[in-house]
């Protein structure tokens, strides 16, 4: 992988941890807000809100160390971090203004509960969403994904087959692949260098 790859995916690492540990910060002097209004459902929808942004932010600080340690899974889960945080973010705008205007009561008082707490209650991803950082991560880091999934790709696509005194060039798509096909007719493999 180019050196412009490697520093990418280590600043979105360490930008994961600044969100996350910020967000940290955020959800805990939410957690201080003890005043719900007149709504019955406000004190259980203020904890969804929050149990959800602890969740966001745990896998936020656990992608941001494997990003920084360049590894691939810490790419494939912001992808699904990322999107799952903007889908929540869309949701939970939406919800609560359908349940508002519902002829429900209930359903109504729902919402009304939904939409007074979703701004205190979602102080954890709350920066993220100010930054636009879910979008901006989940482009830049697919591109450097691309880079990464082709270098891999290149790296481990020639192996070179021993048979008796000579070299044989093949290609394969894993060493695993090769190994399989090529071991029970005694050949031994070595990784070409």
């Amino acid at each position: 992988m180019r050196e412009w790859g490697r520093i990418l995916i280590r600043s979105f690492g360490i930008a994961n941890w600044f969100y996350g540990l910020s967000g940290a910060y955020f959800l805990v002097a939410g957690l201080r807000f003890h005043h719900f209004g007149p709504n019955p459902y406000e004190a259980k929808a203020y904890y969804f809100y929050e149990s959800i942004n602890a969740l966001f932010i745990f896998a936020i600080l656990l992608t941001g160390y494997w990003l920084i340690l360049i590894r691939r899974r810490g790419v494939v889960l912001s992808n699904y971090i990322f999107s799952m945080e903007i889908l929540f973010f869309v949701l939970s705008s939406w919800v609560p203004l359908y349940f508002a205007m519902s002829s429900n009561p209930r359903a109504a008082s729902l919402g009304m509960s939904l939409a007074a707490t979703g701004g205190i209650g979602n102080m954890g991803t709350s920066l993220q969403f100010l930054t636009g950082y879910p979008l901006i991560a989940l482009i830049a880091l697919n591109l450097a994904r691309r880079h990464m999934d082709r270098n891999v790709y290149q790296d481990s696509d020639q192996v070179a087959l021993r048979f008796g005194a000579g070299f044989h060039q093949v290609r394969c798509s894993t060493l695993l692949t090769c190994a399989d096909s090529w071991h029970e007719y005694g050949f031994t493999i070595q990784a070409d260098t």
